[in-house]
């Protein structure tokens, strides 16, 4: 691909590299917010680039998430509540303290799509106590209202005969269970004692028993095309978050990159941020003849997207077509599988 020294080209990697330097969201990370404080807050979450709070003040969403709410949710009703009744040491229970910003869902995508990519941060209304799976003091999963945001969509979405990667506390496949279009769902989980502790302690307080299997296997030995054709949705959930999601997202589609509307993977759009960042990098190299420098860990992914777009024949003028690339899912998931432009 060629970019041709075009003047809205130039002022969209402007802008790019503007909004790229800017992360004053992160500040707010544990901020405290009361209701007094609140239109306070949102005025200033806006300067700081959180586009939910663009337009009317009066349609501006809250930031305080119903503890009420969560509380009522079906997999905290079934399971939650009965496990820390209990007090059952097979689980660890944490408490989340109301009143302090955290990241409610995945990274939000900027709707011009010029890397104003933000977080939606929210609030309990007051302090909750959460099922939580840690592993080596690494916490790995917790029935929290971010799972709630991150695993419900796709659970609604899931058809037919699904597989899921990562049992976790089996939250995703609580809720998936719920869903009438699902006939069956298999389970891929490579721990042993997850599993163990799963049937122990969590299985019971399962519906549908017949509906689902848990298989221990490894993620990689089974993610292939052979495997996963024989199935209607997949979803993948095997990384504690967006740091190390994205390469175990690419060792995947390294393997084997299936339809695009057959398959998820958790908080996707915050793991491809720095996939997002290195196309936009490659389009200042494209732009100057000069290459970029970029961090050895990132480094083979970085040949990964100049080898994608050395397949894009295309001399652009254009910075929505630019754009495209830079936040189409489909670009994105070639990328990291290693397949050039269709």
């Amino acid at each position: 691909m060629k970019i041709e020294d075009h003047g809205t080209v130039v002022s969209f990697l402007e802008r790019c590299r503007r909004n790229l330097n800017q992360n004053f969201l992160n500040r707010f990370l544990d901020c405290t917010v009361t209701p007094g404080k609140e239109a306070y807050v949102k005025k200033q979450l806006k300067k700081a680039g959180a586009q939910e709070f663009e337009g009317d003040p009066g349609q501006w969403p809250s930031l305080f998430l119903s503890s009420q709410k969560w509380k009522e949710s079906p997999y905290h009703q079934a399971v939650t509540e009965k496990l820390l009744s209990e007090h059952n040491s097979r689980y660890q229970s944490q408490w989340f303290a109301g009143g302090r910003l955290f990241n409610a869902d995945a990274v939000q995508p900027d709707r011009r799509r010029e890397l104003g990519d933000w977080m939606k941060l929210r609030a309990m209304d007051e302090d909750i106590e959460t099922l939580i799976l840690s592993e080596n003091e690494t916490e790995w999963m917790l029935d929290a209202p971010s799972e709630m945001a991150t695993n419900d969509p796709y659970a609604r979405k899931a058809h037919g005969k699904t597989i899921t990667f990562g049992l976790g506390i089996g939250y995703f496949l609580f809720m998936a269970l719920r869903n009438p279009d699902v006939s069956h769902i298999t389970v891929i989980e490579r721990d042993a004692e997850t599993i163990e502790r799963f049937r122990e302690v969590l299985l019971p307080l399962f519906p549908d028993q017949d509906r689902f299997d848990i298989q221990c296997e490894d993620a990689f030995s089974v993610w292939n095309k052979e495997v996963l054709s024989a199935y209607d949705y997949l979803y993948a959930d095997i990384w504690q978050s967006s740091e190390d999601g994205l390469f175990l997202m690419r060792k995947l589609l390294k393997q084997y990159v299936p339809p695009l509307k057959v398959a998820d993977f958790w908080i996707e759009d915050s793991c491809v941020v720095p996939l997002r960042t290195l196309i936009f990098l490659h389009y200042e190299e494209l732009l100057s003849g000069k290459p970029a420098l970029v961090h050895p860990d990132y480094a083979p992914l970085m040949e990964d997207v100049r080898s994608y777009f050395e397949s894009v024949s295309d001399s652009v003028t254009d910075p929505d077509r630019l754009k495209y690339m830079l936040y189409d899912r489909g670009v994105l998931r070639s990328i990291l599988g290693g397949k050039p432009c269709a």
